[in-house]
């Protein structure tokens, strides 16, 4: 009696034994596989992300901000230079619907830069606001992988050829007491901040070693402009998450986002030779996709470019896999678009170079960009505002009015597709 027990037992308990082995094995290859199903999924998913910058506050950011709303985007990127104003409180109400799914870069307005101390505090307003330890960083979302940097952080052409004073002006300011007409010049923040050296010393103590033709003239003045020291944790960060990104078989795209632009139609404000110089061969390098950038209040978007490294101001465009200036088949290259139409004034435009695909100066809006698996599809629109054209006084360029736009009658108030375009893995 007590040996058959025995064996009843010990056969029940192997049955228990070989039950959970099972269970155990199931979960396991669940588990090994659960992250490869998720993912396929997502990448059969169709889902959209909307970019713009430089809107402000007014009557055309907030139609803009309307008309983004009805698009439903699952990511709002805002290229820099949000609210234009001393706090960001308008900016947070404008565009509360949209709160959560909003990523920004930090742009000159919101930062010390143009703003002096009011600058500072906008910035930490802003990165408390989304929960930012640092002004630049990186996510994922489904296959698509974001990198935001802070141009601020860097040495840009802008910065320099907008602080330099010309030293024989600086001597004779001092010759007079320090008495000057302060409309001859704007005093800039960074000039107020910071002790001034010589441009040329400037770039040689920051490792530029790069021709930069906007800066020829000021650097042959013998120019000063504030003493910055540029701090490596940015590039050190950029470095190591394109290299890991790169390695990861789940993201098919990468983003990357910030307000200077390295590449821009001719306009108001410069192309950014010297952060081209320093960052885009990590992008050539590690295959980034498309780059959102803001500064200059235009639409800008170029053919696929790499970096010329014999002359930086000529970049190579990648001719091999497109058939026209909006569909391209498996680039190897980078698209940079310039969406500095959000809301605030409007730039003028001067001739197009070889590298822009297309340019607009028209009117107020955004890029949707809509994504599903390995194919991207994105249209920009303008948000059709009712506005005046005036000459300006420069050049006598048409340019439209911002004062005078008003919202688009009924009937009237269809989104206009100003570009398109389209890549195919």
């Amino acid at each position: 009696m007590s040996i058959s027990f025995f064996k009843s037992k010990t056969k029940l308990q192997f049955i228990l034994s070989l039950i959970v082995s099972i269970i155990s094995l199931t979960i396991s290859c669940i588990s090994n596989n659960s992250f490869a199903i998720e993912n396929n999924t997502a990448n059969n998913n169709k889902f959209n992300i909307i970019a713009t910058a430089d809107l402000g506050c007014s009557i055309r950011s907030q139609d803009n901000i309307k008309n983004i709303e009805k698009l439903d985007p699952e990511l709002f990127l805002v290229a820099g230079d949000l609210s234009y104003k001393k706090t960001p409180d308008c900016w947070f109400d404008m565009t509360k619907i949209l709160d959560s799914k909003t990523k920004i870069a930090i742009g000159n307005h919101d930062d010390y830069e143009e703003e002096g101390q009011i600058g500072e505090q906008l910035k930490k307003d802003y990165m408390n606001h989304y929960n930012l330890d640092k002004s630049y960083y990186s996510f994922d979302y489904q296959n698509v992988h974001v990198l935001i940097l802070d141009t601020q952080l860097e040495l840009s052409v802008d910065t320099l050829e907008s602080t330099a004073v010309v030293v024989e002006e600086t001597l004779s300011i001092k010759e007079n007491n320090g008495e000057k007409d302060a409309k001859d010049k704007k005093i800039e923040p960074l000039l107020e901040g910071f002790p001034t050296v010589d441009i040329a010393d400037l770039l040689k103590k920051n490792s530029v070693d790069v021709k930069i033709p906007a800066l020829d003239k000021i650097i042959k003045s013998n120019a000063k402009v504030p003493n910055l020291q540029v701090d490596n944790g940015q590039y050190e960060f950029v470095l190591n998450d394109l290299e890991k990104t790169s390695q990861n078989k789940n993201i098919d795209w990468i983003f990357v986002m910030f307000h200077k632009p390295m590449y821009s139609s001719l306009s108001k404000q410069f192309e950014e030779y010297i952060i081209r110089d320093k960052y885009q061969n990590l992008f050539d390098t590690y295959g980034v996709d498309l780059v959102i950038q803001g500064h200059n209040h235009i639409y800008s978007r170029t053919l696929p470019l790499s970096l010329n490294k014999v002359d930086i101001s000529q970049p190579i465009v990648d001719k091999s896999n497109y058939n026209n200036n909006n569909t391209f088949t498996n680039p190897k290259r980078t698209i940079f678009l310039v969406v500095g139409i959000g809301g605030d004034e409007l730039y003028g435009l001067v001739g197009q170079e070889y590298y822009i695909a297309n340019q607009y100066n028209k009117g107020f809006g955004f890029v949707d960009i809509n994504i599903a698996g390995k194919r991207l599809d994105a249209k920009v629109y303008d948000i059709n505002l009712n506005c005046q054209l005036k000459i300006t006084k420069k050049k006598e360029r048409e340019l439209i009015d911002p004062q005078s736009c008003l919202l688009p009658t009924p009937g009237n108030d269809k989104l206009k597709v100003i570009d398109y375009f389209t890549i195919v893995k």
